[in-house]
Order: structure tokens, then C-alpha cells, then sequence
């Protein structure tokens, strides 16, 4: 038996703050802040109110927060409206809309990650 739940779902609330790196299975939203890399298989939304100082390691993204670090993604990633990124960004498909900041390198990646 697969003990792999397909369906996780993780959420960082608006008042709490991480302190360390966090690593997981499936899917996280962040309306609060990480001091911290990122790292998982699923996809990765980043609220409005939402901060990640560190690195990110995700199959998919949308960033309508504050990310300071590195994204490295092996799917789409989404520069909402609200985003601000400060770090380079690797992606398989990438959308940015109006209102987005980004202030770093892009790169289409190659290779699927090894997360």
C-alpha cells in the first residue's frame, strides 16, 4: 500500500512563523512567513500576506506573496499580480501577470528535479 496521501494538504497560517526549512509530501499554502527553504513534490501557493525568505523546490507554484530566494520548478510556475520575487526562478511553463515584480534570472528548465 502507497502510504503517499496523494491529497495532503498543508496550510501555514497568517499569524504563524517558521523558523528552519520545511520539507514535505503534496501540497502547502502559505499565508504566513518561513524563514526557511521550501522543498516538496506538490505544488506550493504563496498568499498575498505570505513570505519565504530561502530557497524553493515545488512540480508547481503561484506566488502572489514575497519569496527572497531561489524557485526551482519542474512544472508551472505563476507570478500573480501581488508577487514579489527577489531570487532566480527555474520553471517548466511560466505566467506572469500585470502588477508582478521579479528581480532575478529566469531559466526554462531542461530536466525534471530530483526532489
Amino acid at each position: 500500500m502507497n502510504n503517499k496521501s496523494i491529497n495532503s494538504q498543508t496550510i501555514i497560517a497568517e499569524d504563524v512563523q517558521i523558523d528552519g526549512d520545511i520539507t514535505l509530501t503534496g501540497n502547502i499554502t502559505i499565508y504566513g512567513e518561513i524563514r526557511g527553504a521550501v522543498f516538496t513534490d506538490g505544488a506550493i501557493q504563496l498568499a498575498k500576506k505570505g513570505k519565504i525568505f530561502g530557497d524553493v523546490k515545488a512540480s508547481t507554484i503561484q506566488i502572489n506573496g514575497y519569496i527572497q530566494g531561489d524557485v526551482f520548478i519542474n512544472g508551472p510556475a505563476e507570478l500573480l499580480s501581488k508577487c514579489e520575487l527577489v531570487g532566480d526562478l527555474k520553471y517548466k511553463v511560466l505566467t506572469i501577470q500585470d502588477g508582478a515584480q521579479f528581480s532575478g534570472r529566469c531559466e526554462i528548465m531542461e530536466d525534471d528535479l530530483n526532489l
